[in-house]
């Protein structure tokens, strides 16, 4: 179960990260509903913004699916008694910083949508934008996990800690 552990802990810090960015795209509609930037046409019947949107909605969606199925994955296998949870292991811990990072990246991109209207702190998604960029600094984030991730998948034992 050991192999579990250190494969799947920052499951809920990437369940966060998730979290914020469903609520960017909450706040993002309200404000798209509303707002204006320069203009006298409301952002949420602008092309552009429609697609990023479109966009903002798959990233995390994606993202989320992959952490449920290889959490799980390792999971399943550790219960069912597996010794050589390896393979499970680099695939719960890629798909947590993979998510933590594909958050900041659908917030970006409703961030940036609103335009100015989103620096104000009046504003639910400058707080959203704030609280994303903080979250990615968690341990299960870090750029090195990718590195060791990729170690694993050509065959190297990652030499990084809790491997």
């Amino acid at each position: 179960m050991c192999s579990t552990i250190r494969g799947s802990i920052w499951a809920p810090t990437a369940a966060n990260a998730l979290g914020i960015a469903r609520g960017a795209l909450d706040a993002f509609a309200e404000l798209a509903d509303t707002s204006t930037t320069m203009s006298t046409v409301p952002l949420r019947d602008r092309p552009l913004v429609q697609t990023r949107v479109a966009e903002a909605e798959a990233i995390p969606s994606s993202a989320r699916a992959y952490v449920q199925v290889a959490v799980g994955d390792l999971w399943s296998r550790a219960g069912q008694g597996e010794s050589d949870l390896d393979a499970a292991v680099v695939q719960a811990r890629l798909s947590i910083t993979h998510g933590m990072h594909e958050a900041v990246r659908s917030v970006d991109l409703v961030f940036h949508a609103a335009g100015t209207n989103a620096i104000y702190a009046h504003n639910r998604l400058e707080r959203h934008f704030r609280d994303i960029h903080v979250a990615v600094q968690h341990a299960a984030g870090l750029p090195g996990h990718m590195q060791a991730a990729g170690k694993a998948l050509l065959g190297l034992r990652p030499d990084d800690p809790g491997w």
